[in-house]
């Protein structure tokens, strides 16, 4: 196995704006977290610094009169027409070297594409990456350009088949929107429900348009929603999909903005089922791709992206060489004192548990009757 983090510190010194919510150093403080526990000095793991994307890249994917906002407001200048762009917005501010960090994020992602595609790595996390909402033409929902559009295309081109699966929050949109159409690639989003959060979409009944029909599946949660939900949405609906797709790549989005205390969300999940999700990612393709995503209190992010990095290394497996390394701190179902990765367990109950319950039986009982046919079928059929 051979594994890469990718990052670059220069991300870390962009500011959105002081009051915004997302934090670049969010990627910061899960690197220190590893350090910390010892998740970045194994053999097969490599710590790589990537480089800004070429320009000419982006030109390939966004629309000309957009680029060209993002390269004005590059320089922090705000021009009213900017808006229609979705430049300029609470969500989308416009500040100092805006598309300077797009090109990093950009970067990073590309970066673990082609480690994938030459051989030199076989799962790669770029926390950085995940923007998941923005268009060809315009910006929404904190990001700019959509780096897991950019990957999945790359990955495309070099002939791969490609499931992108994501576990935001948020449903991804902006993905849905690039490959709805398209037979040869899967889009996955298991998120909190259109109803009460952005983007409002993302409903069980958008499967997909035309040759991309029975490739888009959406498994939207009721708020409140806790682990016991989420591991029946993602077991018996995500896990069918992909594995009955057999991609040759793997793309997943892993925002943790589902962890109840998120202060954007609803959602009322542990860390665990993160973990959950991220154990089951293993082995749903030969090549992996894993990128961030949402996630909005620090100390949350740092403590599942690390817990997601030491999966995605088969640390967890690995007991008896790890628990001597950092005193089993990744094991079991609580925290383990200050350097604990696991939250402790937390669940819903009484009417909003009941309440989510009923939604997922719909919406399963929906998709098996649609586009998707490995969901009618029977468990082991």
């Amino acid at each position: 196995m051979k594994t890469a983090f990718i990052h670059h510190p220069d991300l870390e010194r962009y500011d959105f704006a002081p009051d915004h919510p997302f934090k670049p150093s969010r990627t910061r403080v899960t690197i220190d977290t590893c350090r910390r526990l010892g998740l970045l000095d194994r053999p097969w793991m490599r710590l790589i610094e990537a480089a800004p994307c070429p320009a000419d890249l982006l030109r390939e994917h966004l629309e000309p009169a957009y680029l060209d906002a993002l390269i004005e407001a590059n320089e922090g200048r705000f021009e009213p027409e900017m808006l229609r762009f979705g430049l300029g917005t609470a969500d989308c501010p416009v500040f100092p070297g805006v598309l300077d960090f797009a090109r990093l994020v950009v970067g990073c992602t590309t970066l673990g594409c082609d480690l994938l595609l030459r051989g030199e790595a076989d799962r790669v996390f770029s926390p950085s990456g995940g923007f998941h909402h923005a268009g060809s033409g315009h910006a929404e929902g904190f990001c700019y350009v959509n780096d897991c559009v950019i990957a999945i295309r790359r990955l495309r081109a070099a002939g791969k088949r490609v499931a992108y699966v994501d576990i935001d929050a948020h449903h991804g949109n902006g993905v849905q929107q690039a490959f709805r159409r398209d037979g040869d690639v899967l889009t996955a989003s298991i998120h909190e429900t259109g109803r009460t959060l952005y983007p409002w979409g993302g409903f069980e009944t958008e499967i997909g348009e035309g040759p991309g029909r029975g490739t888009n599946l959406n498994v939207p949660l009721e708020p409140e929603s806790d682990d016991d939900i989420f591991y029946e949405a993602w077991d018996t609906l995500v896990v069918p999909v992909v594995r009955a797709f057999a991609p040759d790549v793997l793309v997943s989005q892993l925002g943790v903005d589902g962890i109840r205390g998120d202060p954007l969300t609803h959602l009322a999940m542990t860390n665990n089922g993160i973990a959950h999700a991220v154990t089951g990612m293993l082995g749903m393709a030969p090549l992996w791709l894993a990128l961030g995503g949402g996630g909005y209190a620090m100390h949350h992010v740092s403590r599942a992206w690390a817990l997601a990095w030491a999966i995605l290394n088969g640390i967890e497996q690995a007991e008896d060489e790890f628990l001597g390394a950092v005193g089993g701190v990744l094991l079991g179902d609580t925290g383990a004192g200050p350097g604990g990765l696991r939250d402790m367990r937390a669940y819903t109950h009484g009417a909003a548990k009941e309440r989510a319950r009923q939604s997922l039986r719909e919406v399963r009982a929906f998709l098996a009757e649609r586009d998707f046919p490995v969901l009618a079928s029977p468990p082991g059929k």
